[in-house]
Order: structure tokens, then sequence, then C-alpha cells
């Protein structure tokens, strides 16, 4: 090419090319999730080098020693490149791609903008996700490289201890924080897992729990025959439990009745996360940016002035650990990772779970009077009159209700994202290609009517005395299992039991005036846990 016709049609051309061949032959493979800023950086270093440099050579290229010339060259040809790179990535994606074989929206081959299309219209990308899989079947090209599996066989293959899939690059959003659920190397989660299972198994939580369940009682007494929301005061309780839990300290919410900062945040946060979840190229853009960050900072700044707890919790165990041994900067940046978990893994998913419970309760009044008859006896049959949680995760209706609860509000309604190995994944007759992002969606299949006879109707006896309403039970697995098992199970559990044996065995719950299911129903949100809009209930005092 002469010098002198650097932006002649075939200079642009060539650019356009180079574009083709830079997603051919790089962007096409590995992960690029992790690399946009220094890819925007690098971009603009090589434009701002361009516009700078060109004039001054010895032969200006046709800028005639220009800077506004090389800038108008350097921008041109470097938007040609841009072009070339995703006219190439939409070809390919949308006509050539190994997922091209599967069903699914037109749109959804091209961008993970579809899909966050769906998800931000209302927050409720579980529902649209189901109504994809009634309209296309089983499997649902959901983004250029992510299937939506609604199949017990995949999820068994997927999800199973010996699953050959690893976690998705969903995983990556705390970058460069990285807590344990966001821990994608097995042999590095198993690690870092053995603390976690350490502080979790100590014997001394459960007194705390039962003291912040004396206190929502105190509350809802105060509020006898009144209408509440217990969607607040349920977070209040899940939150305050695990600030305790996680920092030795309780966030006041109980006792002051006022949304802490941290939850506020939190939900924030997660309102954010559950409309770009698909979008993870997105989040180190908005961690780089200069006042788009603030809040972000400002929030971090806060979760590590909180890592000094005050007495023995579950944080104290980590920070025992991080002290015994030489760390790196990215363990001390990890640590802080894990104190937010700690606060955050027991808080929403708890809150949501009791919250749905009693709506349930709410508008079920038989299955209300069923589960006050066993926790009547448990407390007879007591000798304290007080049963404790291994005597309350004995009662069988109890569980019964937990179980079908969840199943019908899973408190991660999309479910979670993996990654097939490199070499694919083969489910019977089915064949997923290697590197696929699988998703099977816990609220759909959930409610798939293959696994569960009248799938939408809340009844706690499939768990008990009518198991055929359960056709297959392999598919329920809201806590996960094998290596990423949810850790916190069980100290889930038992805030659930407890305040739900008291709060049955002292009083009758109905919705209150102006409250209907439909609207609880409609504000339900999927911000990768389920967040949940007022529910007013009235608590009136059984009578003897």
């Amino acid at each position: 090419m002469p010098p002198s016709s650097l932006d002649d049609p075939l200079a642009r051309v060539a650019a356009f090319a180079v574009g083709v061949a830079s997603h051919l032959s790089l962007f096409r493979f590995g992960e690029w999730h992790l690399s946009t800023v220094k890819l925007v950086l690098s971009f603009t270093a090589v434009q701002a080098a361009t516009i700078t440099l060109l004039p001054r050579a010895e032969q200006p290229l046709g800028t005639n020693g220009s800077h506004f010339a090389a800038a108008r060259v350097s921008v041109t040809l470097g938007a040609l490149w841009i072009a070339g790179v995703f006219v190439s990535m939409l070809i390919y994606r949308g006509f050539f791609h190994r997922l091209c074989r599967f069903p699914g929206p037109f749109m959804a081959r091209f961008s993970n903008f579809y899909v966050t299309g769906l998800s931000a219209k209302r927050l409720r990308l579980y529902k649209e996700v189901q109504q994809l899989h009634r309209q296309y079947g089983d499997i649902v090209r959901l983004g250029p490289q992510e299937l939506s599996i609604n199949n017990a066989e995949v999820f068994a293959a997927v999800s199973a201890p010996n699953s050959p899939c690893t976690k998705s690059d969903w995983y990556d959003l705390m970058r460069p924080m990285v807590a344990l659920q966001h821990v994608r190397n097995h042999a590095e989660h198993a690690a870092r897992r053995k603390v976690w299972d350490r502080g979790f198994s100590a014997k001394d939580y459960e007194p705390r729990v039962t003291n912040y369940t004396s206190q929502l009682l105190g509350k809802i007494a105060r509020s006898e025959g009144k209408p509440l929301n217990v969607s607040d005061w349920f977070n209040f309780y899940s939150f305050d439990v695990m600030g305790d839990l996680a920092w030795g300290k309780s966030f006041g919410m109980l006792r002051d009745g006022i949304k802490h900062y941290f939850m506020k945040s939190l939900h924030a946060d997660m309102t954010s996360v559950g409309i770009f979840t698909h979008l993870v190229w997105l989040f180190p853009i908005f961690k780089a940016t200069p006042i788009l960050n603030a809040t972000h900072l400002e929030f971090w700044g806060w979760v590590n002035s909180q890592m000094k707890p005050e007495k023995a919790d579950v944080f104290s165990w980590l920070l025992e650990d991080y002290e015994s041994k030489p760390r790196t900067k990215q363990e001390e940046i990890d640590l802080t990772g894990d104190a937010y978990l700690i606060a955050v893994a027991g808080s929403d998913t708890t809150a949501a779970s009791l919250t749905c419970l009693f709506f349930l309760l709410a508008t079920n009044p038989k299955v209300l009077k069923a589960l006050q008859k066993e926790i009547d006896h448990a407390y007879e049959s007591t000798a304290n009159s007080t049963p404790d949680s291994l005597a309350l995760g004995k009662l069988t209706y109890l569980n019964a209700v937990i179980n079908e609860t969840i199943r019908l509000h899973p408190p991660v309604p999309s479910g979670l994202a993996r990654e097939t190995p490199a070499e694919g994944l083969t489910v019977g007759d089915l064949y997923i290609p290697g590197n696929t992002i699988v998703q099977v969606p816990s609220h759909t299949i959930f409610h798939n009517e293959r696994y569960w006879g009248r799938p939408n109707d809340f009844i706690p006896e499939r768990w008990t005395d009518q198991p055929e309403l359960i056709k297959d039970g392999s598919v329920y697995a809201p806590f996960g299992f094998g290596r990423y098992s949810c850790i916190g199970k069980q100290l889930g559990l038992m805030e659930i039991r407890y305040v739900t044996a008291e709060l049955v065995r002292r009083y009758d719950v109905k919705l209150a005036p102006g409250q209907t299911a439909d609207g609880f129903i409609e504000g339900k949100r999927d911000t990768f846990t389920l967040a949940l809009g007022k529910l007013d209930l009235v608590f009136n005092k059984r009578s003897a």
C-alpha cells in the first residue's frame, strides 16, 4: 500500500479483514470476560499513539503532518477493525457455531443482550425461561454459548459430585476478589472449604439463633392482630442472625425496625446482578470506571471495617487460618470476599424461604392446622417444653412444608451455571459440545409435570404419605450436592424450623386486608437469589 493511501479503500478493506482474522484466530477461543478493561485501554493506547506519532513520521502516510488528519485515519481504521471483529462474530454465532443445532429464539444466538432484555423487563427471568421451554422443549439455546436444559438426566450429569463440569464464567463476578462460592478450580475449592466446614460445624450457634428468634417473636407479639410486612421482618431476622454469626455483632434491625446499610446495599447490588447476570464482561468496566464505581468502593470499604470479630463466629475460623501462615495479597483480598459471603449466603435465601412459607400457610389453612397439630405434639412431648434443633429436624410434616415451599419458590430460581469440559458431555443420546454453559433452571424443573404430580399445587403430603406425587425426586436439590453443596444448609434450616415452629404454635395466620395472593406472586423478582415484595400478614393468637 502506498504511504499516501493509508485511508484509501484498500486500507479500509485491510482493516476490516484484520478484524475478521482477529475474531477467527483469537477472540473465538478462551475466556475474555475479565479482559474488557485491558482491551479498551489497549485499543485506546494504540489510537493515541497513532495520532501522536503518525504526523512525525518521515513519510506521514497521507496525514501531511496533521494530527487532525491522523486522528481521522486512526479512528476510521480502528472502527473498521472493530466492525470486522463483530461482523465475523455475529455471522459465526448465528450460522456456524457449535450450538446452532439447538432450538431457541433466533436473536439469542447473537448476543447475551437478548436474555438480558428478558431479565430487565420485570426481573422475572425464571418465568421467561419457563415460557421458552414450553415453546422450544427441554433444551433452549439461551445465548451464544449457553443452553438452558429442563431435563433430569442432564441435571444429574452436570451437578453430580463426580461431574466433569466446572463453574461457569459467572463465578468471576467479584474478581479480583474470589470468595469460596466463586472458586472455579475443584482442588482450590476443596482446600478452602475445609476451613468453612470447621466454622459451620461449631455447636455454639443454636443459642444465638434462638435469641434472635425470641426478638422476632417479641415484634410479632406487639403487632398481634395488625397487618405486618413479614417480608421486611424475616429479612431483619435472617440478616441479624448472619451478622452475628459472620462478624460477631448484630445489624440491630430486629431491635430498631430500620433497614441497615448492608441490607439495602446488598439488595441494590443484587438487582444489578439480576439484570446484567448474563453480561459478565460489563462488571470489570463498572468496577474500573470512576464515579460508576463510587458506591462499589464505599460498600467494600465498609465490609473491610467489619472484619474484627467481637466474639467467636464463622469468620473467626477463617481469620485464624489466614493468620496462621504466610499469606499473599490475593489471599488478603479473598478473605474480604469470604467475610461478605458469610453474611450474605444465609440471609436472602432464608428470608425468602420464610416469607414464602408463611404466605403458603396463610393461603392454605388446612396445611396450617396439620402443621400446628404436629408442632403442638412436639412441644407437649418435650420435657423442657422447647424442642431443640435436633428434635425439630425430625418433624416429618414440618420438613415436608419446608421442602414444598422451596420446591414452589426456589431461593435461586434460575439455577446455577456450569461449563462442560473441553471434550464435551454425553448424556444418553444427547451430546453437549465442550465449553458450553449449561444452566438447569430450578423454577422450571421444580414445576415440570414429568417429575411432579400437580406441580403447581402446594401439597406437603407429597413428601409424606402421597409419594406418587413425586415422579422423580432426583431433580430436587435446592442446596446442591457434592463438592459445591450449600455449606450453610443446616444453619438455614435451623432458622426456618425455629421461627416456623414458634410462630405456628402461638398464632393463626392469614393475609391482611388488601393483601392478595396474586399481588405477592407478581412481586417476586429474580436477582440470582429470590427477592420478594411486600407481604402483609395478620397473626392472631390461637385459642387455647
